[in-house]
Order: C-alpha cells, then structure tokens, then sequence
C-alpha cells in the first residue's frame, strides 16, 4: 500500500504544457484549408481528343468567352492507346455549365478557306475554348476537331440536304440566296445504305424566313460550263464559290409554301435548271418510238410545242427496250421515255384542269393530226429536242404500249424529211440509163456533122447550077428561089454563122458531157455523194524496176 502513494503523486504532478497548441492549431488550420480546397474546387471532367497537340499539364487554360475557367491536370492514352485523354480540373461554380451540348474545342494558329485564325496563341500558347451547355450533366466529352461555325445562342433554322451523284462540299461552305450569303454547311456525312451525301444546313435568321416548303436547293455554280438544247452557256459566279463552292436556293414565281420546322429534308441538285424541273410534280408520262438516230438526245432535254417547252426527257434510251420487243417489230425503233408537264402551261394546275382532263385532251389532240419528231435544236453541239406539232394529212395512230406506257406517235424531223427526199432524186438518178445517153448524145452529135457536110454539098452544087450559062434559060421565080436557097445553106455552113454557132455549141455540149461523165459515175456508185463526202483512193504508184546487174 506504501508502495502506490508515490505512483499516485507522480501522476497528479504531471500538467498540461501550452506548447502543444502550436501544433494542434496548425492540424486544424491545415484541415480546414484542405476542406475549403475541396470544398471551392469545381467538377474534374474527361475530354477524349484525337491527339493533345499544344497542350500541357499545369499550362494549358481552359477558357469561355475569353475567361479562365479550368486548367489541364493530366493527359494519356486511352487503353486501346487510338486517343488521348485530357482531364481538366474547371473552377467552383461552373457545375452548371456542364450539359449534353457542351462544347471543347483547341484554338491555335490555323490557316484555312475561311481565312488566318489564332494569331494571338502565339506567344501565349493554344488553350482549350469551351462552349456552356444547357440540358443535362455531363463529365466526359469528345474534343471538336475545329470552331463550331454557330452556336447555341444563335439564332436560325437548320435543314438537312441529300445529293446523289453531285461532288462533295466541305464544312463552311456558303448558302446563298439570289447570290447573298445567309448561312452555311454545319456538317457533312454519308449515307451508306443510299450512297447519298448529307449536310446539315445552318440558314441565319432573319434570313430563315425565306426558308419554306416550295424551296429548291442547288449547287452554285462557281465556273460552270452547260452544252444543251439552247447552246453553250459559261456561268461564273464570286471568286469565292468558285474556290470553295456553295449552295443555293430559291422560289419559283407562283408558288407559295408553307414554314417548315427544324432539320426539314430537302434535295440538292446540280443546278437552277434541274431544280425547277423537280418541281413540276405533276405529269403524264409517254414512249416516243423514233426511227431515226436519236444521238444528241440527252436526259433532261426539253419537249416543245411549237417553241414552247411542255416536258422534259427522262430517259434515253427508256430502259424498258428488249431485245425480244425489238426482235418482235418489223421496223425497230428506239424507245424514250418523256413526260409531259401540264404545269408549265397552268400555273393553277388541279384548280382549273386535272391531269386526266388533260390525258383525255392530248388523246384527242393526236387523233387530230397531233406527231412528236427529233429536231435539232443546235447545229453546233448537235443537240436534239423533241419536237411536238400538227401534221397535215398524218396516218391514224395505233393504240400501243411500250413498257407499261403509252406510245406517242412519232413522224421523221424535218431535217430527215429532206435528206430522204433528196436520197430519193439521187437513187432515181442513179438508176437512170446514162452510158446510153451519152451514146446517143455522141451520136446524134455525128449525125448532125454529116447533116453539115451533106449541107456544104448541096450548097456547093447549087453555086454551080447557078453559075452555069444555062442559068438564065430557067424562070425568074425559079432563080430567085434557088438563090435563096443558097444563102440559107451557106448560113448553116461551117463557115457560116449559123453553122459556126452550131458547131460551137455542138462542142460545148460534148465538153460538158465529158465533165459530167466522171460525176455521174460516182452517183451511180455512190448515190449519197452530194451529202457524204468520199476521199479518192490515193493514186497508186508503180513499184520501182530492178536495176541492172553489172556483169
């Protein structure tokens, strides 16, 4: 018992000594601060981008509208090592800026189509731009591979295009309205399934009110030169579409659309002329059988009448023909599939005229005489229209289909007319007996020298009689009569005028016919040689001798 007292006041002497705040106040205030850091910082997110190209860790700002809000903390590569991943530590209070349409993006020096960009990352270094979303919460996120041409805030009506066949435009690239820009292409894609590009369309506002369902879309030509029906035509639009392309788009005149809602799909064409031919929706499709060459008949050539375009040539040739319909036919002919436009002529189509009223109208138009035929619209290119007319006296029309539709008649062009005619005179010509005629010619042309000599004769003997001394024994009458006769014989004469006119035209007749002997020969074994022409075989040039060997 002795023995616990002195353990007892060891314990009681022991005090608390003050120098141990020091310590437990740096603990606390060390916490604190470690709690208020944790407490300030903002969200940690993921940006997954293709390469960190100018970034650093520790370095790099993050920034919206020109103000520091994150900076990077760490980069490295995805574990299937194709991207890289850069966490960004943003400030306290940017939690909310964080959505599913939040946008990072690099801004460094970029030279592009829309110009010089970046210029002050120079000396400072690239950083990352961040665009403040507004649906969702989000922390990981796929880097833009540039500057978005629009932003949320901007207002405006965006359209999707598809083109088949058309070349590719890239992203940027102007929207224009009678030649005044109003937007531009957002993005670009390809559809697989179709093998149709895509573009998605961005159209500024105020500019969107022109935007409505009657719109066509087309390329703009920057230099585009068309060969058609009406000749050659060079388009040339601003420098800059002609370096980068653009699209356009417009209203026909009298036709009223109505507003149409975001990400509305329209088709884009090749051009203005196309586009407006799309929008005759409504037509009468029709077989044209034509007997003739129909090169220089393209797809999208127009149908006239009488100078007046009604309808436009879809396919040529129709891709209906067979050879067991042509091998059924005795004349075969080539099929083209057109279409007749009812549009064009009645701007209130379906209010005044529907389109079986005007089937029935163009069936009775064609019982009245009522032909198609190829034209040529431009000698120069060589291009055909079809051409549809009144033709006097034409033969009944047959009922027929081909491929479903129904057949147009059809007669020869006007050009084919005559060439067929004048085959004709040729083919009479060459027909005609003209080795004969030319003996008889040679002669009727011996015949008439003997009938000079026989005259000279006749005129010789007469100068005799009359000569004689007997001559006055014989009538007055008889005299006077026979001395006539020898003047008129002397005037046919050779050396007469009569007879030097004869011959001399005796003569120019047998030099022409000697001319002609070498025309007619061709004709008649070339009928078509005033139309084609036919080179002369190259003279032949006879073989050199051998020369003689020396002994």
């Amino acid at each position: 018992m002795s023995d616990l007292k002195p353990s007892v006041q060891s314990l009681r002497r022991v005090r608390f000594n003050s120098i141990w705040l020091v310590p437990i106040v740096a603990l606390v205030v060390a916490g604190w601060m470690l709690y208020q850091n944790w407490a300030t910082q903002g969200p940690l997110i993921e940006i997954v981008a293709s390469n960190a190209e100018g970034l650093s860790v520790g370095k790099t700002k993050v920034k919206a509208r020109n103000v520091d809000v994150g900076e990077v903390t760490s980069i490295h590569l995805s574990k299937d090592y194709n991207h890289a991943i850069i966490q960004v530590r943003l400030d306290n209070g940017t939690r909310q800026m964080l959505g599913d349409d939040t946008k990072f993006w690099v801004i460094k020096p970029r030279i592009g189509r829309e110009g010089i960009s970046g210029l002050g990352t120079l000396l400072s270094g690239a950083y990352i731009e961040m665009e403040p979303g507004h649906q969702g919460e989000k922390t990981r996120f796929n880097m833009l591979t540039q500057a978005p041409l629009s932003t949320s805030e901007d207002q405006g009506i965006r359209l999707r295009l598809r083109s088949n066949g058309l070349s590719k435009l890239d992203v940027g690239a102007p929207v224009h309205f009678h030649g005044y820009e109003v937007g531009y292409i957002e993005k670009v894609g390809f559809d697989l399934k179709s093998a149709d590009i895509t573009y998605r369309l961005f159209i500024k506002a105020p500019y969107d009110e022109l935007v409505n369902s009657s719109v066509q879309f087309w390329l703009t030509p920057g230099l585009a030169i068309v060969s058609s029906a009406r000749g050659v035509q060079v388009k040339m639009d601003s420098l800059e579409t002609l370096l980068s392309g653009g699209i356009s788009f417009g209203v026909t005149k009298g036709h009223a659309g109505k507003p149409v809602p975001d990400f509305t799909q329209f088709n884009l064409y090749g051009s203005k002329e196309q586009a407006e031919n799309h929008r005759y929706d409504q037509f009468i499709n029709y077989v044209f059988l034509f007997n003739s060459n129909i090169s220089g008949l393209e797809e999208g050539a127009p149908v006239e009448f009488r100078g007046i375009r009604i309808g436009t040539v879809t396919q040529v040739p129709y891709n209906g023909i067979s050879f067991h319909r042509l091998s059924t036919m005795s004349n075969p002919s080539i099929p083209v599939l057109a279409r007749i436009e009812p549009q064009r002529l009645d701007s209130d189509f379906q209010k005044n005229i529907s389109l079986k009223d005007w089937q029935e109208l163009l069936k009775s138009q064609i019982k009245l005489g009522l032909r198609a035929s190829l034209e040529t619209s431009n000698i120069l290119t060589g291009a055909k229209i079809i051409d549809i007319d009144f033709v006097p006296h034409a033969k009944a029309p047959t009922s027929e289909t081909f491929g479903g539709y129904a057949a147009f008649p059809t007669v020869a062009g006007k050009f084919n007319q005559i060439q067929n005619k004048l085959v004709q005179i040729l083919d009479h010509l060459a027909k005609a007996p003209i080795q004969q005629t030319m003996q008889g010619v040679q002669q009727t042309l011996k015949q008439a020298d003997q009938s000079l000599i026989s005259l000279r004769q006749s005129s010789d003997q007469l100068n005799q009689l009359l000569k004689r001394s007997t001559k006055e024994q014989l009538p007055t009458h008889v005299r006077d009569t026979l001395v006539q006769i020898n003047r008129t014989l002397s005037q046919y004469q050779q050396q007469g005028a009569m007879g030097q006119s004869l011959q001399q035209s005796f003569k120019s007749l047998q030099r022409s016919l000697n001319e002609l002997q070498p025309l007619l020969q061709q004709l008649g074994e070339h009928s078509n040689a005033l139309i084609f022409d036919h080179s002369r075989p190259a003279d032949k040039i006879p073989p050199a001798g051998h020369p003689m060997e020396s002994h």
